[in-house]
């Protein structure tokens, strides 16, 4: 009786392994050239300027203020197009480099605020 129990369980695992091996997908690779691989590592540090500076305390305040969640503008600017990533880190390139001021704050605040209603995430200017 024990050794019909352990065939049985054994006929078992061996379909259940045999049905996991159809499942698997194999894997699918590609070249990719190497203007593609810098515009890639370039979207990469323009994402992240851009949410170092959603990150600042000041920036997160006004955002709350204006009714914007911080963390859904982050996610969205993962989502931006190359264009309008482009578009958002040369407004921020022009501001003055020597910190973060006020009229900073409100300069990359309300370019935030216009790409997000530009891509209909906010109705921010609907309410004036």
């Amino acid at each position: 009786m024990r050794n019909f129990l352990i065939q049985r369980y054994a006929v078992y695992v061996a379909v259940f392994c045999l049905a996991g091996t159809s499942m698997i997908q194999p894997a699918v690779a590609a070249k990719i050239s190497t203007e593609t691989a810098i515009e890639l590592e370039n979207r990469q540090v323009q994402i992240g300027r851009i949410n170092d500076v959603l990150a600042q305390e000041n920036v997160q305040d006004m955002l709350v203020q204006l009714g914007v969640d911080p963390e859904k503008a982050a996610l969205r600017v993962n989502s931006l197009t190359d264009e309008e990533l482009q578009i958002l880190y040369q407004k921020m390139d022009q501001m003055p480099a020597a910190g973060t001021g006020v009229v900073e704050v409100v300069g990359i605040v309300a370019i935030v605020l216009i790409v997000l209603e530009l891509l209909d995430v906010t109705n921010i200017f609907n309410a004036f």
